[in-house]
């Protein structure tokens, strides 16, 4: 039996950024999305721009 709190729609970068704030509040969340790929449509739309995830 899969146990999970949270159902997200959607792997772009909301709802990844939405997974990772469930698991800091120690919730199980599962991911759906149409595209086999995470990262949505900046994934889906420009496949050969590189996307850098820069600190502040």
């Amino acid at each position: 039996m899969i146990s999970t709190d949270v159902i997200i729609v959607g792997a772009g970068p909301c709802g990844l950024f939405q997974v990772f704030e469930l698991g800091l509040l120690g919730l199980k969340a599962e991911v759906i999305d149409s595209i086999r790929a995470p990262g949505g449509q900046c994934t889906e739309l420009y496949p050969d721009k590189p996307i850098y995830d820069i600190p502040a």
